[in-house]
């Protein structure tokens, strides 16, 4: 009878050696992207998109089909490429969707698993932005229905963000409650976030053009109340081209909107937690790390004349960091849960091995497998997209119609130049939205 019951509780420890499948697993995602990164702080984007559809396949294997589409999406449009542009980021749009739908939908054991053993999902600030980012390549393309379809999209995305995260922690308390863990602190971090300045900025202009007055107001005051209610990240003054008077007889109006930076750095961070008098483990998550840019300020000349400075809309990374938070907390979490599920492994192994004195080698060799998992089995899921900016700046000049070169110079604090970009024959147009875009990488 002994024997019997030694025999099925070596089965069951079997079956919760599946909670940590990552001590088996190559658990690596990097992938060197410096060469393509390079080109694109040198402003040679045709270059940059090249070189990644080279390490596409790669980063397929390392990072998933989300982040490469997303990716190569960013680099087209920086090219210049809007139509193959948003057929990428598009994909990708679906790829998060589909993933998202899954994740609700999934068995809860699957849910603690860790997250380098699931295909990359996305995260919520990549999802916003996109939107965003494809409803600019509609205005390049003179599509402005279009832009406005995407970018009342990505307002959706934003309402939505509080019922996702709502989700994920119940998911967390009802495995923690079938499983027998107990219970389980999920109070995940309150975000500031819920509407951003930069998008309903894009859908004030976008609708003003296209005579949806009541649209427009709706997006311009949604402007204010985006910089009013979210002062921890708009901290920074309302740009003076919210308001503005209609220009003078004979002028048309060029917008401007320029970005810069890259997006922070999704880093692992190793804590230990205390799971008894005598036990304790170390868990791993992920929290997002910002990146300093020396931008402090950006000047446009229209034909090498001086015509406007470009004031901050928003910090993309504040935003990003701001919203990643809630997840990196439900990470946390459920690796907590992830090491309450070994710690009830090892117990089990110890009250088997008290049985009886005479281990099989297979046996003892369990055991130290569940000890070792302890530790090395924890790693954090540190993937994510690599080109997205960092802050975006907006402004406007009057011209009267025609073509100009448009010059964007990007100035540290002591007013010195680090990039000039030149964007040449820019069209100013009569009845239509006339936008000009500039980016620089550091």
């Amino acid at each position: 009878m002994r024997t019997t019951h030694r025999t099925i509780s070596i089965q069951r420890l079997l079956c919760l050696l599946l909670l940590c499948p990552t001590l088996f697993l190559g658990c690596s995602s990097y992938i060197d992207l410096s060469s393509s990164q390079h080109h694109v702080i040198q402003g040679n984007y045709e270059k940059a998109y090249q070189n990644l559809q080279g390490q596409a396949p790669s980063l397929l294997k390392a990072q998933g089909p989300i982040i490469v589409n997303y990716d190569l999406g960013l680099l087209a449009r920086l090219n210049k490429n809007y139509t193959e542009s948003n057929f990428l980021l598009s994909e990708s749009e679906r790829l998060i969707r589909e993933a998202y739908t899954q994740s609700v939908a999934a068995n809860l054991a699957s849910y603690v698993l860790n997250d380098n053993t699931k295909a990359y999902q996305g995260e919520e600030y990549e999802d916003i932005y996109l939107n965003l980012f494809k409803a600019l390549n509609f205005i390049a393309l003179g599509e402005q229905e279009s832009a406005l379809v995407e970018l009342n999209r990505s307002m959706e995305k934003q309402a939505f963000l509080k019922q996702k995260y709502e989700q994920y922690s119940k998911q967390a308390r009802e495995y923690a409650s079938q499983q027998g863990l107990g219970s389980i602190a999920t109070e995940s971090y309150a975000s500031s976030f819920s509407t951003s300045a930069l998008i309903n900025y894009l859908a004030y202009l976008v609708a003003q053009s296209l005579g949806e007055e009541s649209s427009s107001y709706f997006a311009k005051e949604q402007v204010k109340h985006a910089f009013s209610s979210q002062p921890q990240l708009y901290r920074f003054a309302l740009p003076s081209s919210l308001e503005q008077k209609e220009p003078e007889p004979g002028k048309e109006r060029l917008h401007l909107i320029s970005f810069n930076g890259q997006a922070p750095l999704k880093q692992e961070r190793w804590e230990y937690v205390y799971l008894g008098p005598t036990n304790q483990a170390k868990i791993a998550y992920p929290v997002l790390v910002g990146r300093i840019s020396n931008v402090q300020s950006i000047q446009v000349k229209a034909n090498g004349q001086t015509q406007a400075t470009l004031q901050k809309i928003e910090s993309m990374s504040a935003v990003a960091i701001d919203t990643f938070r809630s997840k990196s907390q439900l990470t946390k979490t459920k690796a907590v849960l992830r090491a309450m599920s070994k710690a009830v492994g090892i117990a089990i192994y110890d009250s088997v091995i008290q049985q009886d004195d005479k281990l099989t080698a297979a046996e003892e060799l369990l055991g130290l497998i569940f000890r070792v998992a302890q530790d090395v089995s924890e790693r954090a899921d540190v993937r994510s997209t690599h080109f997205l900016p960092s802050e975006a700046w907006v402004g406007s000049i009057d011209l009267e119609p025609g073509l100009y070169d448009i010059e964007f110079s990007f100035l540290n604090a002591t007013g010195g130049v680090l990039h000039t970009m030149v964007l040449p024959n820019q069209a100013v147009k009569q009845g239509t939205l006339n936008l000009s875009e500039a980016y620089y990488a550091l």
